[in-house]
């Protein structure tokens, strides 16, 4: 899933051509503001199906043992954020940037031990067609050294295709956390918001 479709006159896709002021030459250039609200639009319409989705599938294999808990849509505030990182056409980044935004919807799977992790991993990657959660990507946050801009904290990130009974289709995100990581995550919160912030009004 790399594009948003848009229909407008007659066309797909939300971009138009300018000429290069150096060479003359027509390049496609791409509001990436229109991608956002289109991105958070579709996860509005969503984010319950899939929270429930969730919730229902863990429950199927694993009952009540993990904890199964919702995150808030992405703001489209967040999303400008993370285009940053992303890079930029003139760097030879894909466009549109809106379409690395991996977890518009989110929500997190509480295991009591890394083993019970990896069993959560390991069911997704075998049985996520079948439960309509196919694994697309997995970031091991465990993998990554010490020093990273993670100040230490560590899960699994499992992104999912996520189809919804009305035809629409997000790379959806479910986090796999340890207990005691996740208690502490739920504290070092504000300080992420704080640090990520480019600015004291971003906070």
């Amino acid at each position: 899933w790399r594009e948003i479709e848009l229909a407008h006159s007659g066309r797909t896709g939300s971009s138009r051509s300018l000429p290069s002021p150096v060479t003359g030459v027509r390049r496609p250039v791409l509001d990436e503001e229109v991608f956002i609200s289109q991105l958070y639009r579709r996860a509005e319409l969503l984010d319950e199906e899939f929270q429930l989705g969730v919730r229902r599938a863990v429950e199927s294999r694993f009952g009540t043992k993990f904890g199964v808990y919702r995150a808030p849509v992405k703001t489209k505030a967040r999303m400008r954020e993370k285009l940053v990182s992303y890079g930029s056409a003139d760097a030879g980044a894909e466009l549109p940037l809106a379409a690395n935004i991996l977890d518009p919807v989110r929500a997190s799977v509480v295991c009591t031990c890394p083993d019970e992790m990896l069993q959560v991993a390991e069911w997704l990657l075998e049985e996520g067609p079948a439960v309509g959660l196919p694994v697309v990507r997995i970031k091991n946050k465990f993998a990554l050294p010490d020093a990273t801009e993670y100040d230490g904290y560590r899960d699994l990130m499992v992104c999912v295709l996520y189809e919804g009974s009305n035809g629409l289709a997000v790379i959806a995100e479910i986090q796999i956390h340890a207990h005691g990581l996740h208690n502490l995550k739920l504290q070092m919160h504000k300080l992420y918001k704080v640090k990520r912030a480019a600015s004291a009004n971003a906070i």
